[in-house]
């Protein structure tokens, strides 16, 4: 019996994508000898403009599967026969943890979501599953679906990235926060930075440790801001109930990795700012926008950062 999990892979893109995780891309297709399909998933935003698929082999995080691996993904998950396109996609999140929610319009990948909707709603076996590069392969017309089927899709939509300094006011709660603190910084910061000294716990399988990524890095500072939305401090019903590779509930793997951040930021000489959404008017979790007075809230935070004797943690709510 072949594997399904090729299946399950394009259906998880597509369940991620329906929760919020805008920026996932793939690019599949056939091995040079021809003997396999293979698939790369990784971030948009790690889009390289000088490749013509947008270099996902060089992505920082991605995650790579092969059929000649069978039920094996990204290396090192060992998936059962009979997988379900949401363990897929909690290994997906799993491989990648500086994949975020985003909306749509902030990625710029709001028409590729579209797009690989239409694509998704054509697999459903796996002789349908798309290609769209291989040794000798014509794309002059777009995708094929099914290898040596002669069935196209166009190619996906360009990809117009829509960077935080282009919007006034981002979408995002993140982003309009950070965008806050580099007004009152005058300097800009580093998206999803990581560190060889912040590291997640080693997952059971293969022992590897991925490294934690920051919301928001100022190095002229050596200040990170992080900003915790409703998920840091209440539950959120989908996930936060599913093990995690590292073998824990994601809710629990959450509030770890912030208390480890909270410990290891301020040891590496550096000012630590976490700043949550109760800080501010809110509505359900979301910000109601003042930007006068939002700005007046990370002010405050920022100038308390500032006084700090030594390295240290300025957050209004206790980190467990």
């Amino acid at each position: 019996m072949e594997s399904l999990l090729p299946i399950r892979i394009i259906e998880a893109v597509r369940l991620l994508h329906r929760l919020g995780y805008a920026g996932v891309r793939i690019l599949p297709g056939i091995n040079a000898s021809g003997s396999a399909w293979r698939i790369v998933i990784f971030n948009v935003n790690e889009w390289d403009k000088s490749e013509p698929y947008g270099g996902p082999y060089m992505a920082k995080e991605s995650c790579l599967y092969s059929t000649a691996d069978r039920n094996i993904f990204n290396n090192h998950f060992q998936f059962p026969e009979d997988v379900s396109h949401v363990s897929v996609a909690e290994a997906i999140l799993e491989g990648m943890p500086s994949l975020q929610r985003t909306a749509l319009s902030q990625t710029g990948n709001g028409e590729y979501v579209h797009w690989y909707a239409q694509l998704a709603s054509q697999v459903n076996t796996l002789a349908d599953l798309p290609v769209a590069y291989a040794d000798y392969f014509d794309d002059t017309d777009g995708w094929e679906i099914g290898w040596g089927s002669k069935r196209r899709i166009s190619h996906p939509p360009a990809y117009t990235p829509t960077s935080v300094e282009q919007a006034e006011f981002p979408k995002r709660d993140e982003h309009y926060v950070l965008m806050l603190c580099a007004q009152y910084l005058g300097s800009q910061y580093e998206q999803q930075k990581t560190f060889p000294w912040l590291l997640g716990d080693p997952t059971k399988k293969s022992g590897k440790q991925s490294k934690l990524p920051v919301d928001g890095y100022w190095e002229e500072h050596q200040l990170i801001v992080e900003y915790h939305e409703k998920q840091h401090s209440e539950p959120v019903p989908f996930f936060d109930s599913k093990i995690t590779a590292t073998g824990i509930f994601r809710g629990e793997q959450r509030k770890i990795y912030d208390a480890r951040k909270a410990q290891e930021v301020p040891k590496h000489g550096i000012n630590l700012v976490i700043i949550d959404y109760r800080d501010f008017k809110h509505r359900k979790g979301k910000i109601v926008r003042n930007p006068e007075q939002d700005q007046l809230v990370v002010s405050a935070f920022l100038e308390r950062a500032s006084r700090n004797s030594q390295p240290g943690v300025t957050a209004t709510f206790a980190q467990s």
